[in-house]
């Protein structure tokens, strides 16, 4: 665990170097409403199910012209056992879209969650975002690379809990420019996803599980107990502890998980840009997953 912290830190110590190493940066705020799905609990009688139900997050963002920013954002259920918040997301980094060749991400975010019974728990609690595309040609190749850590507090002893998540794929951006203040952006990918999937998360490059009310078929560990390492969706009634010493616990295997099929299109009114997206898993095991989406709409405001 304190490998993952120290890359967090040296993550954070070049994002710092980057903004420093330019003149005096000008900052830029912005608002946004982002509107999507999130499962939750569902219990009938003595049998329960997963859900997917709207999950509104606001977020607060500022960002200075070379790409370094700090974003803060809440997320609220609207429906379920306990509608309300379930989670805080607090993310530094360095976003740099405008260059000539190469785009850059370099995130790290940290959740705080609120214990909603409601919403399926999750021991990874930390997030480091790393992503490239490369511009220079028509269909633009992308990768990215994220990893999940946290603490797994349902086994005894407590044990860390990590997920890596990665995906690859090609992208091509179609942009209109209607007038000065009007513009157009529609962008197709596709990617493949490949990914321990050992808990239930909230990652940016597995929402496939985090968005779907079907990830039990998705993550390897739905129960706590489950190969030593603890309960990952729990809906906080009851959880059971396992010792190491019961179950040897199992190097983590990654895998293909599928093929990813998104659209993304902005349409900017002056400082207002509206951007809904979706996505399309083809599972590559017919067996462990199912065919699914996932959808979000932005809305965004720069001041």
């Amino acid at each position: 665990m304190k490998s993952y912290y120290l890359a967090a830190c040296l993550l954070l110590t070049y994002c710092a170097s980057v903004a420093q190493d330019h003149p005096a940066p000008k900052w830029q705020p912005n608002v946004q409403v982002n509107f999507s799905s999130v499962p939750t609990l569902q219990v009938s009688g003595t049998d329960s199910s997963y859900q997917s139900n709207l999950s509104i997050s606001p977020r607060v963002e500022i960002r200075s012209n070379y790409g370094f920013g700090l974003i803060y954002s809440p997320y609220f259920v609207t429906a379920g056992p306990q509608p309300g918040i379930y989670m805080h997301q607090a993310t530094v980094g360095l976003e740099q879209y405008d260059r000539k060749i190469v785009d850059l991400i370099a995130d790290y975010s940290h959740f705080f969650f609120t214990q909603n019974p409601g919403v399926p728990t999750t021991p990874i609690t930390n997030e480091i975002l790393l992503g490239a595309t490369y511009k220079n040609w028509w269909l633009m190749p992308r990768v990215s690379a994220g990893i999940g850590f946290g603490t797994n507090k349902e086994t005894s002893p407590v044990s860390d809990a990590y997920d890596i998540e990665l995906a690859a794929g090609t992208t091509h951006s179609f942009d209109w420019q209607f007038d000065d203040n009007t513009s157009l952006n529609v962008t197709p990918s596709v990617y493949v996803n490949a990914g321990t999937n050992e808990y239930f998360s909230f990652l940016q490059l597995s929402k496939y599980i985090s968005h779907s009310n079907q990830y039990k078929n998705i993550v390897k560990n739905p129960h706590a107990g489950n190969k030593g390492r603890g309960n990952s969706s729990s809906n906080g009634n009851s959880t059971t502890t396992v010792t190491s010493a019961e179950v040897p616990v199992e190097r983590q295997q990654l895998s293909f998980n599928n093929m990813e099929i998104n659209l993304e299109s902005t349409l900017g009114i002056g400082a207002l840009n509206i951007r809904p997206s979706g996505s399309i898993y083809l599972p590559f095991s017919s067996t462990a997953h199912k065919l699914n989406g996932y959808w979000e709409v932005n809305l965004s405001y720069y001041f």
